[in-house]
């Protein structure tokens, strides 16, 4: 079982290689936008919103940067005006949070946004206790689809852990925000999204944002 597990990181490293190699060797373009201000898209997965550098360790055409987003050494230091991310965190480790959000502060420009989308387990007890304790009407949005390798969930939030933790690394501002009230969001992800136990609808994330 450790020679397989072994052999399943090696082949999961070398793919993610090969996409990046791919990447390199045909780079897209980053966006031009309005007085040149930077968007980053981290874990793009297939939405492709054309003001944005999307980044994901899936290959799309719309990818820009093939890797993880706990380290994203290619970004300079203040480099970006906005960092959106819907349904990413959950995918880090408890233990590698922390780091994550310090890289992504690194890349902010002073003054700049990092926008969260996060399952809320708040709203999942909620959802757990409504539809009679049940295991499968939660497993999904706590655990992750697990259709493929990336999709597993490891890290879980509310609002307030989420809160102070970026108050932690001195992030002001922080608030709720809508995806329907917010500039750069013309896409429908799961900042949005429902989802439907025995016909009823049950929305399943936490929206927070904060200025660097």
């Amino acid at each position: 079982m450790i020679v397989v597990n072994m052999l399943n990181k090696l082949i999961n490293r070398f793919s993610l290689l090969l996409k990046y190699v791919f990447r390199k060797i045909f780079p897209l373009g980053y966006p031009e936008n309005k007085n040149n201000e930077v968007y980053i898209h981290l874990g793009c997965g297939d939405v492709n919103s054309p003001e944005f550098i999307n980044v994901d360790t899936r290959f799309f055409s719309h990818v820009h940067r093939i890797s993880r987003v706990e380290s994203l050494k290619f970004f300079q230091d203040n480099f970006a005006d906005l960092i959106y991310t819907s349904h990413t965190l959950e995918h880090i480790p408890m233990r590698k949070v922390k780091n994550t959000i310090l890289e992504w502060k690194r890349i902010l420009k002073p003054g700049g946004v990092l926008r969260i989308s996060v399952p809320d387990f708040d709203k999942i007890i909620k959802i757990y206790s409504e539809c009679g304790n049940s295991i499968d009407a939660i497993w999904q949005p706590l655990l992750g689809g697990q259709e493929y390798k990336e999709n597993n969930h490891f890290s879980v939030f509310n609002f307030e852990y989420l809160k102070k933790l970026l108050e932690t690394f001195e992030f002001k501002e922080i608030r709720i925000w809508q995806p329907d009230k917010v500039k750069h969001h013309d896409f429908d992800d799961w900042a949005s999204k429902h989802i439907t136990v025995n016909e009823k609808k049950f929305p399943i994330s936490i929206n927070i944002e904060a200025k660097k």
